[in-house]
């Protein structure tokens, strides 16, 4: 084919006006209105990319609603819980009541006496009326024991024998057993405040109630304030030594929890173990509150949730909870299941289905070495092939976003602190100590909404940490207390700790 040649200049198409290959139109039309199709073509493909992006961001909004909506209604289903069904075993519902097998509660026989009332036979029977009895040699007896409630305090007059000291030019006496110098109500009433108040969590205005109505003794709510105020004060240095053991302990719990100040956020630290408890309150929930704890070289083993703060502290073993991973895929679960997005991650919901069952496998072997039923030696064994088995549903990559977050979390984040309790004597695999222990905590802070200053926290502190470390070491917190306002620190801290420090 020959090569098409330019027109020669000044050429004018005599078909200009009515091509025959344009079926007689016209060639400036045409290309009018080609020029303008053009045009519109590129307006309509700029549109339609505009409108798919806007499609796209309407289907991101779209999900955005879906998770948040799931996310709510999980999180109104954790508050207000629907009535549990009772379980189906063999086609029966399981009665209310302990298991089987659970040993019954019994409460303790009274030790003593105090009177003997003899009750003389009846004339008539209790039950159907009948009036004529015959007599009976044997006798029923039956053992009472009742509260005495004596709204009546007892008043100690206290009559000082005095010197003279020359060197401070003044008359001085000394305390007599059980006297706080100065204060006109005794230790015991102090003692008992406290209890009422950490120990009970009752408020102070209620404290005031009950050692007025129950035991006679009226003061006002700010006079059981100002019990704490003076009782933390003697309490400081015992606390300081809770402080120093936990930092040198074994194995510690360590959990946070948000607090109230005077209306501004604070949060509540707890650390310890089954032998002690520490209670701080901060204002910020970063790794120096942490560290302030627990100090920056814990040379034990601790055992937390995922918050990052803890990583500071260092700790020589570190275990994660399994409990928490446990709850987190199934509200990940859960999440995707009221968002509808069950379909478009399939993968998500079996590794939060299988991730479950490996936490409740993971909660059963430490309830077997707590209880001694798997030795120390097997349970090192099984970690290489507990390790397996969670790659094998934990290695590919899953579409839900929580849900990969998750599985980092396991097979990265936390690779290392997943099996330490198999390997380190006295460590568990839940955090469950910690969540207990800071469970008054947060009862008090739905009652009192918090403290008002940094003085009572600092009380929240002291007192908080010395009550559950006298519970937890099996002492009497009325009579630890006693000895805390009366008897110097050597006779409180033996109070203290009733099986040594």
């Amino acid at each position: 084919m020959s090569r098409c040649k330019d027109a020669p200049i000044g050429f004018e198409c005599p078909y200009r006006h009515h091509c025959p290959h344009l079926k007689e139109m016209s060639t400036t039309w045409v290309m009018e209105q080609y020029q303008e199709a053009l045009e519109l073509r590129a307006r309509m493909e700029a549109m339609e990319k505009q409108y798919q992006q806007r499609i796209a961001e309407l289907e991101k909004t779209l999900l955005e609603r879906d998770e948040k909506i799931a996310q709510l209604q999980l999180d109104h289903r954790k508050k207000f819980k629907a009535k549990v069904k009772r379980p189906v075993i063999h086609g029966k519902a399981r009665r209310r009541g302990a298991p089987l097998g659970h040993p019954p509660w019994r409460r303790r026989e009274p030790d003593h006496i105090d009177q003997v009332i003899r009750v003389p036979a009846p004339v008539v029977c209790p039950h159907c009326q009948q009036g004529q009895l015959l007599p009976c040699s044997e006798v029923h007896e039956h053992v009472q024991e009742d509260i005495v409630l004596m709204p009546r305090t007892r008043v100690v007059k206290f009559v000082h024998e005095q010197c003279w000291c020359p060197h401070c030019r003044r008359e001085v006496h000394e305390a007599g057993p059980g006297e706080l110098p100065g204060c006109d109500i005794g230790p015991l009433t102090r003692a008992v405040a406290a209890h009422l108040r950490y120990d009970l969590q009752i408020p102070y205005r209620k404290v005031q109630h009950i050692l007025s109505d129950l035991f006679g003794m009226p003061i006002v709510h700010a006079t059981a304030m100002n019990f704490d105020r003076k009782a933390t004060a003697l309490g400081r240095p015992l606390y300081e030594h809770l402080q120093i053991l936990l930092k040198n302990a074994d194995v510690a719990y360590a959990d946070e929890t948000g607090w109230r100040e005077d209306g501004a956020g604070h949060f509540i630290w707890f650390g310890g173990n089954q032998d002690l408890a520490v209670y701080q309150i901060t204002d910020n929930r970063s790794a120096q509150s942490a560290i302030q704890l627990l100090g920056n070289e814990f040379d034990g083993a601790l055992v937390t949730d995922d918050y990052a703060a803890y990583n500071a502290v260092e700790a020589k073993h570190q275990q994660t909870c399994w409990n928490h991973l446990r709850t987190r895929a199934k509200e990940i679960g859960q999440q995707i299941e009221l968002a509808g997005s069950a379909a478009r991650a399939p993968r998500s919901v079996e590794f939060c289905q299988k991730l479950q069952r490996f936490a409740l496998r993971i909660c059963e072997l430490g309830q077997k070495l707590k209880k001694k039923k798997l030795s120390r030696a097997k349970a090192k064994a099984m970690i290489p092939g507990l390790q397996r088995q969670l790659r094998r549903f934990a290695s590919q990559t899953l579409e839900h976003e929580a849900a990969e977050t998750l599985r980092l979390r396991v097979m990265e984040k936390d690779r290392d602190k997943l099996f330490t309790f198999l390997r380190v004597k006295g460590v568990e695999p839940t955090n469950n100590h910690a969540e207990r222990s800071l469970r008054f905590l947060v009862i008090m802070r739905k009652i009192c909404f918090g403290t008002r200053s940094a003085q009572g926290s600092e009380s929240h502190g002291v007192l908080a940490s010395l009550l559950q470390t006298a519970k937890l070491q099996g002492s009497n917190a009325i009579q630890f207390m006693t000895k805390l306002l009366t008897g110097p620190l050597g006779s409180a801290k033996a109070a203290l700790f009733a099986n040594g420090p």
